[in-house]
């Protein structure tokens, strides 16, 4: 009888590793190709998976998003910026000759890989290989490269390289592109409504350059792409699509479906959709709700796909955390320098002695707090006011002759839907009264903005709110 399991990845959730490890390990006896990681402890983490790798017959796939590094999913791990901000710190300001220095890029995507193989993680769900054709898509951003082909290309195949030369399985996403959209795969089904001449030009040309470079899986998104399959089916679910990709762009390796509990399945059940994707020639079934139910859903169908292309990658795998401790303090060192370098100034700013900054925060946190206390301490005097998106549309009357400095907080990630309507109409609101915008998330936030100054930090950790704090103080004084 088929085993259904081995074309599942269902979730791990790191900080219940220990707690639940029973159950992961049941799922590692029915015989899942895997696990995709999400949070936990280094330590915790690192043990549990060596564990799991143990039980099983072949390497399993421990995957992770890290287009961050391990710091966007394990603690301990060393948080990298976002692919658009690498970008911005490694290209040369005045381009002679190559428009990218890509020694710092690569030592960064190296020490992400050493890091991720440390924990045991063997497979990265990266390089992001979309293009910000459309500003106003709520979900890609800063998680792009850039705006242009020729950009994500040159990136993605860099990291797809550095990632591979040291033993980690790379995974271009989103196939045949996410960049063009103005909907989150992750609550509804985006439309691709470019035609296939003009996607040949633009969104599959990375995903084309990856794949001479090696990539070794290849995650397929949850859209509707009309020119690859007329159907309007998600091209997770396309039998046409994926058949495009290996017959028309000779594409041998892993294709993953994006995860399997998102709104772009559309009108699908995980279970239809998970039969509907292996049916099309899809390898790996990829964060199923629940693992039992879809392949017991499998085996009621009888279906019988193919499974040695999945279980060739896997004996190419590592099978065990690595032994080699990475230099968490360099790699540290090196995510700052980057962070600082990635600061993109736009605009005339002449700092004045009397500024008032407002904090704009599209969460209901206290995200902004740390910037605001660390350029209190370096500015006497320094007025301060918070916003964030359960004040809703209240914002309070401005100092007069004051310079208004907005620091706006709006993270790009799934489910969110993009930034919220309240803080487009703040924007609106205090257009014209202010001095400098400093964006910590997408720079597509200020694209209506066109009189005053622009700094753009591209995500908003720690060391960019200082980097953002320490240039802002150096001007003033």
């Amino acid at each position: 009888m088929q085993n259904y399991y081995r074309y599942l990845m269902p979730r791990l959730n790191g900080e219940e590793i220990g707690m639940n490890f029973g159950h992961y390990r049941s799922l590692v006896n029915k015989g899942v190709a895997g696990f995709i990681v999400f949070g936990g402890r280094l330590a915790e983490v690192r043990k549990h998976i060596d564990l799991l790798q143990k039980e099983a017959e072949l390497p399993l796939v421990i995957a992770s998003d890290l287009e961050r590094g391990l710091g966007q999913q394990i603690k301990g791990g060393t948080s990298f910026p976002p692919a658009m901000a690498l970008a911005q710190a490694v290209r040369k300001k005045r381009a002679l000759g190559a428009a990218y220095d890509l020694s710092p890029f690569r030592k960064a995507c190296a020490a992400v890989a050493e890091e991720a193989a440390y924990a045991g993680i063997n497979t990265i769900f990266a390089p992001v290989l979309d293009i910000n054709t459309n500003p106003k898509n709520p979900i890609i951003a800063t998680r792009a490269f850039g705006e242009d082909a020729k950009t994500v290309s040159l990136l993605g195949c860099e990291m797809v390289k550095t990632f591979q030369e040291h033993g980690i399985a790379a995974c271009g996403k989103h196939f045949p592109g996410h960049g063009d959209t103005e909907a989150d795969s992750h609550i509804s089904l985006p439309v691709i409504r470019r035609g296939l001449s003009e996607l040949k030009k633009t969104e599959l040309s990375p995903f084309r350059e990856a794949i001479a470079a090696g990539v070794k899986m290849i995650m397929l998104g949850h859209l509707s792409v009309p020119s690859l399959d007329p159907s309007g089916i998600p091209v997770t679910l396309s039998g046409k699509a994926v058949a495009f990709l290996r017959k028309k762009m000779g594409y041998n390796g892993i294709v993953i479906t994006d995860a399997m509990n998102m709104g772009g399945i559309g009108k699908y059940s995980e279970e239809k959709a998970s039969l509907m994707a292996l049916a099309a020639g899809v390898d790996v079934i990829l964060h199923p709700s629940d693992a039992d139910k879809v392949a017991s859903y499998l085996r009621t169908r009888k279906a019988r796909f193919e499974a040695a292309r999945l279980e060739e990658f896997r004996r190419g795998l590592s099978g065990a955390p690595g032994r080699k401790r990475p230099d968490f303090r360099k790699n540290n060192v090196l995510s700052e320098s980057l962070t600082e370098k990635a600061l993109t100034l736009s605009g005339g700013f002449r700092p004045e002695e009397r500024p008032c900054l407002i904090i704009l925060n599209d969460e209901d946190d206290e995200r902004g707090a740390l910037f605001a206390n660390r350029l209190k301490k370096g500015l006497r005097g320094l007025k301060i006011i918070s916003v964030n998106r359960s004040s809703g549309e209240a914002l309070p009357t401005l100092p007069e002759g004051a310079q208004i400095i907005i620091a706006i907080f709006s993270e790009t990630r799934g489910w969110k839907g993009g930034a919220g309507d309240w803080l487009y109409k703040a924007l609106s609101r205090l257009a014209g009264q202010v001095d400098l915008y400093i964006s910590f998330g997408s720079p597509y936030l200020l694209d209506r903005i066109e009189s005053a100054a622009k700094l753009f930090a591209y995500w908003d950790s720690a060391a960019a709110q200082e980097a953002v704090a320490v240039l802002l103080i150096r001007k003033i004084r």
